[in-house]
């Protein structure tokens, strides 16, 4: 992924607007064709190696952000890999243990032979001198070793570019708003779920015209955590421009002024296939959890989507099944969200949606189980740490049979 300082692209009434490639799209494939043949040329060779050879490439000064960004996706698409058959940070303890302790016992006058103890540590290791002296700081990031150079042609090196750019962009967000519309249903719960698995806080509102608004806040909204939650949301942007009709807007803290700016993006995708997004692994953990449970319920990723006008959108993790009675109540988990949100839904709850809802809500966000102790169709499970399989199952029960609520 690029980094803002490699962004192409200028300021027009406080609008951040990306360079497009036009006539340097036939450069920027030229470009890239030659990169990713540099880097199939230097497989078995050092990720040092393959920045020295990049480096001592030409480019015209005016294009060498676009020349350095393209580098960036080459070296990130590459395979690399710590090549050596003894541990290198054991084995430099042990060789500065060694030499430190023999440096001590030199008589007055000696001089430390380093290519002694090198031959000598080699000998126990039944290797050379030379491979125990490469080893030792194997593990640097200079020293990787390049596996295997990315697989992709010259033009999706420069489609993947262009995207690159705008998710960069989304690293120095605050706040950014989608309108997407999709020809069915499943897309949006696809989307949804690819929101969810990245942790994201954002808000959801069914447009009237069909679609929804989906609110994101951007990493510079955050105190802390501001790059790996900037990660998640550009990582987060191929999945909204595979929606058919894509709209966004993010407000902006651009350059190292923090610049207040905005940027806007359009996109239209032909319907396809959509991959099903992955669990977040404490919700994957607490369905492995139930399978091992002696439980009359069973547990399983949903697509329900639950909409209440006026007060917002609820998209499940999970459905949970009674097998005696067929009852269903859905879990949707708000471990990393905000107050807010938890308090969206509880008067999503306190409504009534016309669906059991169990809301999972870590400690840290200081809200307490008793809010929703007046709803029977609805419960808050506060917990710290990790979900807990039997606690989820009290709670469960008591949706099922509401006696057992404040029981």
């Amino acid at each position: 992924m690029l980094t803002p300082d490699l962004v192409r692209a200028r300021r027009r009434r406080g609008e951040l607007l990306l360079a497009e490639l036009g006539k340097d799209r036939e450069l920027a494939v030229e470009l890239s064709r030659g990169l990713l043949g540099l880097a199939r040329e230097h497989v078995g060779r050092t990720r040092g190696e393959l920045a020295q050879a990049l480096s001592e490439l030409d480019a015209a000064p005016q294009k060498r952000k676009l020349f350095l960004g393209l580098c960036k996706l080459v070296e990130d698409g590459c395979e690399f890999a710590v090549e050596s058959s003894i541990e290198p940070a054991a084995l430099r303890s042990e060789v500065f243990l060694q030499a430190a302790a023999e440096r001590r016992a030199l008589a007055d006058g000696a001089h430390f032979e380093r290519t002694a103890l090198l031959e000598r540590l080699a000998a126990a290791q039944a290797t050379s001198a030379e491979r125990l002296e490469s080893a030792l700081y194997a593990d640097l990031r200079a020293s990787h070793v390049l596996l295997g150079a990315p697989r992709i042609d010259a033009e999706a090196l420069v489609s993947r570019y262009e995207r690159a750019q705008r998710q960069a962009v989304l690293l120095r967000s605050v706040k950014v708003v989608a309108e997407v519309h999709c020809a069915v249903p499943a897309a949006y719960r696809s989307l949804f779920n690819k929101l969810k698995f990245r942790r994201l806080l954002y808000r959801l509102e069914r447009l009237a015209e069909g679609g929804y608004r989906i609110e994101i806040d951007g990493p510079f909204s955050l105190f802390e955590s501001v790059t790996k939650y900037g990660l998640s949301l550009a990582l987060v942007l191929p999945a909204l421009e595979e929606c058919d009709a894509l709209k966004l807007r993010a407000e902006l803290r651009w350059g190292k002024a923090r610049e207040p700016l905005f940027f806007q993006f359009e996109h239209r995708a032909s319907p396809g296939r959509r991959a099903r997004s992955p669990l977040p692994d404490d919700i994957q953990a607490l369905v492995e959890a139930f399978t091992a449970l002696d439980s009359d319920w069973s547990a399983e990723p949903t697509e329900a989507v639950v909409d209440l006008p006026g007060v917002g959108v609820c998209v499940p993790d999970l459905a949970f099944t009674h097998r005696p009675s067929g009852a269903r109540v859905f879990l949707e988990v708000l471990g990393f969200w905000s107050r807010d949100a938890v308090f969206r839904r509880i008067e999503m709850a306190q409504r009534g949606v016309g669906k059991p809802l169990l809301f999972a809500v870590s400690s840290r966000l200081r809200v307490s189980e008793a809010l929703l102790d007046d709803v029977d169709s609805a419960a808050l499970y506060v917990y710290k740490g990790t979900i807990n399989a039997r606690a989820v199952e009290r709670k469960l029960e008591a949706l099922r049979d509401p006696g057992k609520k404040l029981s």
